[in-house]
């Protein structure tokens, strides 16, 4: 009798979100093709959905906060650089808070994603761990010097808390490290859990060849993949916390036993004050990247004076000033 209560709570749950998908703006023009591009690629759907089994996608739980996105939705003539109509980038505007698409260009395009991978390691990490979880720096970690790394020394033993703040702020190539052997014991472990993930949440036009974003040729990603990996992080209190760091210290034990303190500092040009934004705009998060081939990167999270939050991205400006100048012309255009 439970069991039948509760596949009826849940089938109500399902109709009622995709009731509430269809009339905000971004669904589209069916069911299927509503949840076509967030579903499972196994198509398996779990027995308490009971009359939805059958179906030919697998819609989750979740999907009501999801904005589906297609190719028509997409602006085709919006030129990404004026000094360089041939540079190639993508940008996306979503009102988070009516679950609405504003602006559109090239966000479903497979790209170079540099150090926005950290929220796919985020993502993987807060759902096999506890927070309060503790991972002791070895060797390989603490050698690790290419791109952004922390101060990371072998044998001091710092929480995954912690360590995902260095993650997050300071981008640290070797606190990915360090998480993803702590989860899986080693990164290539690591990485077949970030696609299975990747897969399982249905944005399954990415896959990752390490947890950093460090480049790599088959390392891919697209925008829109990353907008629903960012959701999914939203999930979780930790994630939550840490976007709304700025600057400060972070504790760990050191290998004689000492506890100690180090700083950290976000990448977040926007929350340091390097560059201007629109007065009304409050930057709730969000995640930076940057190498040669996947240029200036940053997904912002924000919300404006009357409380509606937007999620923003900006992928491969030439540099960091017209990344900043571009979000902020966003900002203004969309967001106030």
């Amino acid at each position: 009798m439970y069991t039948s209560f509760r596949r009826k709570l849940i089938c109500l749950v399902l109709i009622v979100s995709l009731l509430m998908s269809l009339t905000t703006g971004c669904g589209t023009k069916d069911v299927t093709e509503l949840m076509g591009s967030y579903a499972a690629s196994d198509n398996v759907v779990n027995y308490d959905i009971g009359a939805m089994q059958g179906a030919s996608f697998a819609p989750l739980l979740s999907q009501w906060f999801i904005c589906d996105v297609t190719e028509d939705m997409l602006a085709e003539d919006y030129v990404f650089d004026d000094a360089k109509p041939k540079q190639d980038g993508a940008v996306f505007v979503i009102d988070r808070t009516n679950n609405r698409l504003l602006f559109g260009y090239k966000m479903l395009s497979e790209l170079n994603p540099a150090s926005i991978t950290k929220l796919m390691t985020s993502l993987v990490v807060l759902k096999h761990c506890e927070p309060k979880e503790t991972v002791t720096i070895d060797a390989e970690v603490a050698a690790m010097t290419r791109g952004s790394v922390a101060e990371l020394n072998e044998g001091d033993v710092i929480t995954v808390y912690n360590l995902l703040i260095v993650l997050l702020t300071i981008s640290a190539n070797n606190a990915a490290l360090a998480l993803a052997k702590h989860v899986a014991g080693s990164e290539a472990a690591f990485v077949e859990m970030m696609n299975d993930e990747i897969d399982h949440i249905g944005a399954n036009k990415s896959h990752f060849e390490n947890c950093s974003g460090l480049h790599l040729e088959k390392h891919k990603t697209t925008p829109y993949d990353m907008y629903v990996v960012y959701q999914e992080c939203m999930k979780y209190p930790e994630f939550r916390s840490i976007m709304q760091l700025t600057s400060g210290q972070y504790d760990y034990t050191n290998i004689q036993g000492e506890q100690c303190v180090r700083p950290y500092e976000t990448t977040n040009c926007f929350k340091l004050g390097k560059y201007p934004y629109p007065e009304g705009i409050k930057i709730l998060g969000g995640k930076t990247g940057t190498t040669n081939a996947a240029g200036y990167c940053l997904i912002l999270h924000v919300a404006n004076s009357v409380g509606n939050e937007f999620l923003l991205g900006v992928f491969h400006c030439e540099n960091e000033q017209k990344l900043y100048t571009k979000m902020a012309d966003l900002l203004a255009q969309y967001c106030q």
